[in-house]
């Protein structure tokens, strides 16, 4: 089974709060953000998971983000596998060219748990100074 990673600059922790009475406004955004990502990799596949996502403060240099962020940051890490093999391969052979398409510049709530000042409130896959999410296929596995 094929093994997909989103890391993100973006707070996209599970809390499983859906509605205002359930827990606090931040639980609720943070939920928001963890449903928007979720919506948009099941867009063309159904996706299983074991976990939610998993947050660690690293440095960033080498891990594919935009230029605009440098050190140590807050990197949200979600790991996930669609349910048939090749469903994100786009028509130039990019094994997950509809996956960064389908999730390119869609909508976030920012100023959650970030450690980044986010200018555009997106999902950024493309832009070489404000990408703040990366998705790779894990080695050995794809």
């Amino acid at each position: 089974m094929e093994v997909i990673e989103i890391q993100t600059l973006i707070d996209i922790t599970m809390t499983r709060v859906n509605r205002p009475v359930q827990g606090t406004q931040l639980q609720l955004d943070q939920q928001r953000n963890f449903t928007t990502l979720t919506q948009c990799v099941e867009l063309r596949s159904i996706v299983e998971y074991e976990t939610g996502p998993t947050c660690e403060k690293v440095d960033i240099k080498n891990l594919g983000f935009g230029s605009a962020y440098k050190g140590k940051q807050m990197v949200w890490t979600f790991r996930f596998s669609p349910d048939r093999s090749g469903i994100y391969t786009d028509e130039t052979g990019d094994p997950l060219g509809y996956l960064v398409n389908d999730l390119h510049e869609v909508p976030i709530v920012k100023n959650l748990t970030e450690s980044i000042n986010i200018d555009k409130p997106i999902f950024d896959i493309k832009d070489e100074r404000f990408k703040n999410t990366t998705i790779k296929a894990l080695p050995g596995i794809f």
